[in-house]
């Protein structure tokens, strides 16, 4: 397992994810499905405020989310979702099988109270419902990322030094410019949804934006305006 959390990380516990929800549903009674969601990003973030640098950045984003469909006479759903870090990838998998744990529980006893109450309120017990899935086509597959500059190899200080200058140039541009602030992001997302269904997907994509917002003051009164650009690709969006 790696020790630092990244897009990379995914690929590598694929397998194990889908062998752990595809099996579940048949480890628990009136389990009818289960599913999974891991997303990880990583990227950086610049900002700038009136031609000085304000704060950069590069950080990861790490979640997951765990939904389970249960229940004997009525089949009603649980979910669990975390925010985790570093010091929860070498028990990742016993992270998710918690979850799974978890959202089965709760979803038994949605399914318990909804029974409870159709008995009980007669008609109008009979509009809760089983929760049914749509039938799909199960798929299997992956898609990568499209970026010419990809944003992990972006200098970080090249992010700042970029942002500060297109702050300073909007000073310049009129002194009727009381304050300007310019930001820039770019990142990497990879997605990973595994289902008992077997369904098993992974999807990457580069997220780049840029925004700057300012503030425009004369005798009369004051003007505020922002604006903003991105795309589902590289830093060459920003520059």
């Amino acid at each position: 397992m790696p020790e630092k959390v990244s897009i990379d990380v995914i690929p590598g516990v694929r397998d194990a994810v889908f062998d752990l929800v595809s099996s579940y549903p048949k480890s628990k009674r009136f389990c009818r499905y289960a599913d999974v969601r891991i997303e990880i990003s990583e990227g950086k973030v610049a900002v700038a405020e009136n031609g000085m640098d304000k704060f950069g950045t590069e950080d990861y984003g790490f979640s997951f989310g765990v939904r389970v469909l249960a229940g004997q006479n009525v089949v009603s759903p649980g979910y669990v979702g975390e925010i985790v870090g570093t010091a929860d990838l070498p028990r990742l998998q016993e992270r998710l099988r918690e979850a799974l744990d978890s959202a089965y529980g709760r979803a038994v006893a949605n399914a318990r109270g909804k029974d409870a109450a159709r008995s009980r309120y007669g008609a109008l017990g009979s509009s809760l419902y089983d929760l049914e899935l749509a039938p799909i086509d199960v798929r299997q597959d992956e898609t990568h990322f499209q970026a010419e500059i990809d944003p992990r190899d972006v200098p970080l200080n090249d992010a700042v030094d970029y942002v500060r200058d297109v702050s300073a140039r909007v000073r310049d541009l009129n002194s009727a410019i009381a304050y300007n602030y310019v930001s820039a992001l770019t990142q990497l997302q990879r997605h990973l949804f595994v289902s008992s269904e077997g369904a098993n997907i992974q999807q990457s994509f580069a997220v780049s934006q840029g925004t700057t917002f300012i503030i425009a003051q004369g005798d009369e009164g004051h003007q505020e305006l922002y604006d903003y650009t991105g795309h589902q690709r590289g830093w060459e969006v920003i520059t």
